[in-house]
């Protein structure tokens, strides 16, 4: 059974759809190809730079400004060398 939820999105076998969750998943798509460039070779940037590389990436899923909390804690974990893996499925899944 599909239920929309607004006028773009609805839900179907436990995940959303419409032109909304396909631009989700878009962001998502890119998000996760910024934040994988950036742990290829993090020692090329200043700590600012990671951060603001960092803060990019969040902002460009979230389209909104990210906590400074997230973004310091994720580019802390790059500049430590710890894998940050960004998943992306093919399909918006609903909690």
């Amino acid at each position: 059974m599909m239920k929309i939820i607004e006028d773009g999105l609805y839900a179907h076998d436990q995940a959303a759809g419409g032109p909304l969750a396909e631009a989700a998943l878009r962001r998502a798509g890119e998000a996760g190809r910024r934040m994988e460039r950036l742990q290829q070779d993090p020692g090329a940037l200043t700590d600012a730079q990671l951060r603001d590389e960092v803060r990019r990436a969040l902002r460009h899923f979230m389209q909104r400004e990210p906590h400074i909390g997230q973004v310091t804690s994720l580019a802390g974990q790059i500049r430590r060398g710890t894998r940050c893996a960004w998943l992306v499925s093919d399909r918006l899944a609903l909690a």
